[in-house]
């Protein structure tokens, strides 16, 4: 039976797990460290690439010792990569092959500088969308207009994912240039339907960093890796709704991460022409579109709450502890207790935070429960129900974070009365999900 590993290399952590046949043999996660003077990097949209690529080498050295302790002559037949989409990190070819490789830090899907807005203004209209902060090659033409003379040391530039693949590929002496997915160029803007770079994006960016080819196949093999098959890398939210594909027909998908999404897969005929500025068209597969809503705010939302309103300390795992309460019971909440934790604009709206009835008595249990409603509330207020029943939505399967108990009672209160709940088998989901292309 073929022996498959699948790789999600997210905001937060980067996610494993092996497969054998259809038996899932083992899954893994890491958070990626923070240097202590780095703490804060997240909240900028930027964060070090070598920590996170290095994360998830670690994972994947992991994995290969748990399957050659079950079956030492055992190798890995495929491997495949998704994550962190929008996102971009530059670096130099030559050096990866050193013990000092050269790489940007990964400028990630929220990096969001004050003039930004305005600079996107002055870029080039995108024929299949438009552009947003946090967009790849939005973020490399603001780079090389801001700080041109920085850039002159890197070469090649993709996502954190692709450079994970070159890194591992280097390491092994493999071939080493990497193309970029569909689904990934899409989410940096300027991809065109026929899987081209915009020409009229071109002369705005460093001529000297040369751009991924673009490639539609999502099973498009780049390399191999002693003996394995490495397949391009596929956007997280694509790869998350792969692991569910069984449940294609009728069903939306509601997933909860760093970020939230509520998506379904379409027909491209039945796109409605017109759609709201917060729904999008995203590539999936040759027939497959998806029409998503993406918030901003998901899961980074409860830990931003906590640090603006606590009257204690933040800790990682002083959320970690407090969201297993919430898993267990649901605290009472004040009748004039509402969040609504736009804390990250959300992109095409200008929809604002919004926090009221927090008094000195309002438990921090109780500050999260409501902030995990908000979530909940924004993102169906992004995805109109009209559209979901004009598409014959009629179930609603819950991925990631979604399928916990905190989240889980809010979603029944605000959509079960008209979809049907759909939960998953496995909480595995991105990574099992990249391996399904």
């Amino acid at each position: 039976m073929t022996t498959v590993v699948g790789i999600d290399i997210g905001t937060t952590s980067a996610k494993i797990c092996a497969t054998i046949g259809d038996e899932i043999i083992c899954a893994l996660k890491q958070c990626y460290s923070v240097e202590k003077e780095n703490e804060n990097e997240n909240e900028n949209g930027v964060q070090n690439a070598q920590i996170i690529v290095k994360t998830s080498m670690e994972l994947f050295e992991n994995v290969k010792k748990v399957l050659e302790s079950r079956e030492p002559s055992k190798r890995i037949d495929e491997v495949w990569v998704c994550g962190q989409m929008h996102g971009i990190v530059l670096w130099n070819q030559e050096s990866l092959t050193t013990d000092s490789p050269v790489t940007s830090s990964l400028y990630n899907w929220t990096y969001s500088p004050p003039d930004q807005s305005d600079f996107l203004s002055t870029l080039p209209e995108w024929s299949c969308g438009q552009v947003r902060p946090g967009f790849g090659l939005a973020t490399l033409a603001y780079l090389y207009r801001s700080e041109p003379e920085s850039l002159k040391k890197y070469n090649r530039c993709g996502t954190i994912m692709d450079l994970f693949l070159v890194t591992l590929l280097v390491l092994h002496s493999r071939e080493t240039a990497v193309p970029m997915s569909h689904h990934n160029a899409h989410s940096w803007g300027y991809c065109s339907n026929e899987c081209s770079w915009q020409a009229d994006i071109l002369p705005l960016l460093p001529h000297w960093i040369q751009l991924p080819i673009i490639v539609r196949d999502c099973r498009r093999v780049v390399s191999t890796l002693n003996g394995a098959k490495c397949h391009v890398a596929s956007g997280d939210l694509q790869a998350s709704v792969a692991s569910l594909d069984v449940y294609e027909e009728n069903t939306a998908y509601l997933i909860l991460g760093t970020s939230a999404q509520l998506c379904c897969l379409v027909n491209p005929k039945e796109i409605p022409e017109t759609l709201t500025e917060s729904v999008v068209k995203l590539p999936y597969s040759e027939i497959k579109q998806l029409m998503a809503a993406c918030s901003m705010n998901g899961g980074n939302a409860l830990e931003t709450v906590l640090k603006l309103h606590s009257n204690s300390p933040y800790s990682t795992q002083k959320l970690a502890n407090l969201l297993k309460d919430l898993d267990r019971n649901a605290p009472p909440l004040p009748s004039d207790l509402r969040i609504d934790p736009i804390f990250i604009p959300e992109r095409g709206l200008s929809k604002k935070p919004s926090v009221n009835g927090i008094s000195p008595d309002t438990s921090d249990l109780q500050i999260l429960e409501a902030t995990h409603f908000g979530i909940i509330d924004n993102l169906f207020s992004m995805y109109p129900e009209s559209l979901l029943k004009s598409l014959k939505i009629s179930c609603l399967a819950l991925v990631g974070a979604a399928q916990s108990a905190r989240f889980k009672r809010h979603i029944e209160a605000i959509a079960g009365k008209d979809f049907k709940l759909i939960f998953p088998k496995t909480e595995i989901s991105t990574p099992l999900g990249a391996t399904r292309f």
